[in-house]
């Protein structure tokens, strides 16, 4: 299940546009390997990769608000931080083999960055947008 660049949502903003097709990308392939019943030895592997590509990508959307002294930066990074909560939890029950309620946290996991795009980043890709950002 490979993302086109067409299906995740655009903020009008080229950087963040391309990393958060990484980053989807790299969920999706976390999904695939738990509903493959892929090996426990690979899965903490990749969900190391998709937190190290998240811990990548936070920062530059924090470093672009703080720049541009975004009025919601604070908020916003709450939010980054209750990502990468819910990746910790997912890593915590693939370590005890508790597969099946990690994928099922996983899919909470990748609604909550769907929605995560779609609402805070969008509002972010507008407001870089008006300062000439894109």
């Amino acid at each position: 299940m490979v993302s086109t660049r067409s299906s995740i949502p655009s903020i009008n903003v080229h950087v963040l546009d391309d990393q958060h097709a990484v980053l989807i990308e790299n969920i999706e392939r976390l999904e695939q390997a738990i509903s493959n019943g892929q090996g426990a030895a690979d899965l903490p592997q990749i969900i190391r990769e998709v937190a190290d590509y998240a811990a990548y990508h936070c920062p530059t959307e924090e470093r672009l608000m703080a720049s541009y002294d975004y009025p919601l930066r604070d908020l916003h990074a709450m939010e980054h931080r209750k990502f990468f909560d819910r990746l910790g939890e997912i890593e915590r029950m693939v370590k005890e083999g508790h597969a099946t309620a990690a994928a099922q946290t996983l899919s909470r996991l990748r609604g909550w960055l769907d929605r995560h795009i779609m609402d805070w980043d969008a509002r972010l890709g507008e407001f870089l947008n008006r300062c000439g950002v894109d």
